[in-house]
């Protein structure tokens, strides 16, 4: 939802509708949908009273795409399933040959003071700190990142989406804007003496004051009192409850300085996503397990490193994926509760492995524990897609894109998700929404040439196959 825009919220049955958030409630309770099973039912609820034409209905939820009337189909059926009966007729009948309609009254509830459904998290902006303020900046605002990303309902911009935000005197509004969320949390680290003081405001537009200020100190060694202090006041401030947040209980922490600023430097180069960077954080992720080999948080960033190697550097997969699931597993004998270390752990039994229904229970546990978690639902989603699970693969996608939609990969994986589903023109699209943000992309452009061959345009196929071999690199992935 754009900043600052009002919402409604609708009324039936037993059921409440948010669209603006995705979210469908049954007596309090959520009703677990598609992205685009909720558009489809918000379609009916906005027409209810009348007959909806299947075009209408297709117009409204995929608009300007082909899409075969079979996803309709399935997307109503999944509908009806979900929301029951009302006496002995459906929610959701069919009128032979015209179309379908809601079969019960639909209420209007008054707009709603607009809610904060989506929210940036931006580095903190060390004042007076030469020596490594950076890494603290961004180690902080990643540590948040991570704990609000369990928070249900709540959709939170991943880290590699905001690293970039450093500049002094950035307007967070236009950042808002830029990163397509309701709020933004800004933050400054400076030192007193031998600790930390952290300050953060949460701001969105159309307020005339931040929504949410505080403070907290804390030394480099053990910022994880700050965090729960910051952590708590922006839930309430979002009008969350701090339990509410499934992942936010931290793991273990480091039992020495040096492990833990080992782990923040090894997170802070893990998030640049460069051949080079991710050597380096696999050193410091090493050294922080050297000094502290029960550090669960360390095993997981050298998990996540070691599962994107091949795709950056063109290391052997069989030598880095056998590391990724050894040092995943031993992230999680140490504290089950860490998403990226199952998220990372699934990825390598089905890319690696082939064990498809290990990596499903792998990716439902990371996404159990952190909803929004942006490579959770890509990596499941593009692993659906090789499964044959078109629909499926397509929704998960979208919903990884929705979290993260600056994303050039995953944009290109739609994009090819489509494209193996023969929905060429989603496919196209998204390929080429990749491209408008970055027009060296070659994996794009490898998508395209493809989608323009089975289009038979294949001026256009060769066209993207030059673009694509002369920007490939093997920077370029995942």
């Amino acid at each position: 939802m754009p900043a600052g825009k009002a919402h409604s919220l609708y009324e039936f049955d037993r059921f409440r509708l948010d669209p603006t958030q995705g979210q469908l409630l049954d007596a309090g309770r959520p009703v677990a949908l598609t992205p685009k099973a909720v558009e489809t039912l918000t379609a009916l609820v906005e027409r209810s009273g009348r007959i909806v034409g299947r075009n209408e209905l297709m117009d409204a939820v995929w608009p300007g795409a082909f899409v075969e009337e079979a996803v309709l189909t399935q997307n109503v059926y999944t509908l009806r399933r979900a929301l029951g009966s009302a006496g002995d007729r459906p929610l959701i009948e069919t009128v032979r040959g015209r179309g379908y309609r809601l079969t019960v009254p639909v209420r209007r509830l008054p707009d709603p003071v607009p809610a904060v459904a989506s929210i940036a998290v931006l580095p903190f902006e060390p004042l007076g700190i030469a020596e490594e303020g950076e890494i603290l900046g961004l180690a902080l605002a990643d540590a948040l990142i991570t704990r609000l990303g369990g928070a249900r309902g709540l959709v939170v911009r991943p880290t590699h989406a905001v690293r970039s935000f450093v500049e002094p005197g950035l307007d967070p509004l236009e950042v808002a804007r830029r990163l397509r969320v309701d709020a933004v949390v800004t933050g400054t680290l400076r030192r007193s003496g031998s600790r930390l003081r952290i300050g953060a405001q949460l701001v969105r537009e159309g307020a005339s004051s931040p929504l949410w200020a505080g403070q907290a100190d804390a030394t480099e060694s053990d910022l994880f009192g700050a965090e729960d202090e910051l952590l708590n006041g922006l839930l309430e401030a979002l009008g969350r409850e701090p339990t509410s947040a499934g992942a936010a209980h931290p793991s273990r922490a480091a039992a020495s300085h040096e492990a833990h600023h080992a782990y923040l430097r090894g997170r802070f180069f893990w998030n640049k996503r460069a051949g080079e960077d991710l050597d380096r954080a696999i050193s410091y992720f090493e050294r922080a397990i050297t000094l502290d080999p029960e550090y669960a948080l360390a095993y997981a960033g050298l998990a996540d490193a070691y599962v994107l190697l091949p795709f950056y550097t063109g290391a052997a997969p069989s030598e880095s994926f056998p590391l990724a699931s050894e040092a995943a597993a031993r992230a999680l004998a140490l504290d089950e509760r860490l998403a990226e270390a199952h998220t990372s752990l699934a990825y390598t039994r089905f890319f690696y492995d082939w064990e498809w229904e290990a990596a499903e229970r792998g990716f439902a546990r990371a996404l159990e524990l952190r909803p929004s978690y942006a490579t959770a639902h890509h990596w499941r989603g593009f692993s659906w897609s090789a499964l044959g699970r078109a629909d499926a693969a397509i929704a998960e996608l979208e919903r990884a894109l929705d979290l993260d939609p600056l994303s050039l990969v995953i944009h290109a994986d739609l994009g090819l998700a489509c494209y193996f589903a023969r929905r060429y023109s989603q496919a196209v699209g998204h390929l080429e929404a990749a491209l408008e943000l970055d027009a060296t992309f070659a994996y794009a452009d490898f998508g395209l040439c493809l989608t323009r061959c089975a289009e038979r345009r294949f001026d256009d196929a060769i066209a993207a196959a030059r673009r694509a071999v002369a920007h490939a690199s093997p920077n370029q992935a995942m």
